[in-house]
């Protein structure tokens, strides 16, 4: 399959600084809870300019102390072309980020709120290519996703709804698209009949071992580079092998939280 980057060229991404109450951020996934927050701080000061070293334009809200989440953008907001859905979020501390999220968006994008009953985090949706892939899991239902499928068609992206296992948090934990044409997912957490129909489609699957499941959520730019979560040396492997040149930002400090290298930004044109 050929890479076609029209459609997903990262030039804009939208950032918001970590909260000063990140020690209380939710964690009981990945994470064992964040202990430092100006170690937090530092590491995502490091993660925008390494968006930046890949020329995306970054704009970087500031952190609310009453929402110690709040660094997860993209849950808040998901970006389709010249519309952002705005989600109501699937844990009840995080309702009230996106309101700043929905702010910003609104100066630039035509805003769909999604109605009371149906929730999403936008970490369980996945751009991929010409449709979205998106997660049914613990914190996005179906009322949620038969929203999103709605105002996705009105652009004209079809949406494929895959389960997420109760051991993950979101889709884009353990499954992210480097570049067009291909996914990158976790052994152990998708399984390969999930992907049948991609995979006769032309789609290329790459799995990372169990125990790097983490780095399976990695950003990749039309320039052959993608960014992935330092120390864990088997992925870079995989990658590299695949032709990519790998840059690695410590996540270490967001990982507590459960958050990975996509939670921390909403990429737009």
């Amino acid at each position: 399959m050929a890479a076609d980057w029209s459609q997903r060229k990262r030039s804009r991404a939208l950032t918001r600084e970590i909260s000063p109450n990140f020690t209380k951020a939710l964690a009981s996934y990945f994470g064992t809870g964040p202990t430092d927050v100006g170690a937090s701080q530092d590491a995502h000061a490091n993660y925008v300019t390494a968006l930046r070293e890949n020329g995306v334009n970054v704009e970087v809200l500031p952190g609310l102390n009453d929402f110690p989440d709040c660094t997860f953008v993209e849950d808040a907001g998901v970006v389709i072309d010249d519309a952002v859905v705005i989600p109501h979020m699937g844990h009840p501390s995080r309702r009230g980020e996106q309101v700043a999220i929905r702010d910003f968006f609104g100066k630039c994008l035509e805003v769909f709120e999604m109605p009371e009953g149906a929730k999403m985090d936008g970490g369980d949706v996945v751009f991929f290519d010409d449709r979205f892939l998106v997660g049914h899991s613990t914190r996005t239902n179906m009322a949620g996703i038969e929203f999103f499928r709605g105002v996705a068609l009105t652009r004209g992206y079809p949406t494929m709804v895959f389960q997420v296992p109760e051991s993950t948090l979101h889709l884009t934990t353990i499954c992210s698209s480097p570049r067009p044409g291909m996914l990158v997912t976790a052994e152990g957490y998708m399984v390969p009949e999930q992907f049948v129909e991609l995979v006769a489609e032309g789609v290329e699957v790459l799995w990372v071992p169990n125990d790097e499941a983490y780095a399976a959520n990695m950003i990749g730019f039309e320039s052959g580079n993608v960014l992935i979560s330092a120390g864990y040396p088997e992925t870079q492997r995989i990658l590299e092998a695949a032709g990519f040149n790998t840059q690695s930002v410590d996540m270490e400090h967001i990982r507590a939280a459960d958050g990975s290298l996509t939670c921390c930004s909403i990429f737009y044109k």
